[in-house]
């Protein structure tokens, strides 16, 4: 399946960049991440833990920088990993790309992401909400990060994982918002 999402932060491409590219760092702003071994300097072991409603879900996994282009902001990763207590694997790849416009630095990563278990009965619709509200945390996370203050563990639970509830909640927003989007585009259908 493929994601999308993106970030926005005020700061200047390069600082933004050097920032990204610095794995080891930026994985402290993405909401129940951790790196437990630096295998290279481009490959790195890892786990992220998710709960969305009564599901609790630890991946366990490896995270490679495969390319890298300097000039144009663009990073490529691949990363493969196992449901701790489960049959539940994730694999795939993220493309990070990165521009500026006054100031401002945008970052959309594209993914194209194969799940099984737990994490793919929730479907794409569930998915790409819970993407985009880590990516959420996590650009508020990265901003507070290159301005040099405290990052926040807003949307973590106690024990580091991503909090469900919320998650959940934004997902069945977003399904409803979504659904009365078709609903008006059949209504315009109808008047024509």
């Amino acid at each position: 399946m493929e994601l999308d999402s993106s970030f926005t932060v005020d700061a200047p491409i390069d600082e933004v960049w050097q920032t990204v590219m610095d794995v080891e760092r930026v994985a402290t702003a993405v909401p129940g991440a951790e790196l437990t071994e630096k295998l290279s300097d481009t490959t790195f072991k890892g786990m992220v833990k998710v709960r969305v409603g009564p599901l609790s879900m630890q991946y366990r996994g490896q995270i490679e920088l495969i390319s890298r282009d300097d000039e144009a902001h663009i990073a490529v990763f691949k990363g493969k990993a196992q449901e701790k207590a489960g049959q539940g694997t994730a694999e795939g790849t993220a493309t990070v790309t990165l521009t500026e416009d006054g100031g401002q630095t945008t970052g959309v990563v594209r993914g194209d992401v194969a799940l099984s278990g737990k994490a793919a009965a929730m479907g794409k619709g569930v998915i790409n909400s819970v993407a985009q509200q880590i990516m959420g945390i996590f650009a508020s996370n990265l901003q507070t990060m290159i301005s040099g203050g405290e990052m926040s563990s807003a949307g973590e639970s106690a024990d580091g994982s991503v909090k469900g509830m919320t998650l959940v909640a934004g997902a069945i927003g977003s399904m409803f918002h979504r659904g009365d989007k078709d609903k008006d585009a059949d209504k315009d259908k109808d008047k024509k």
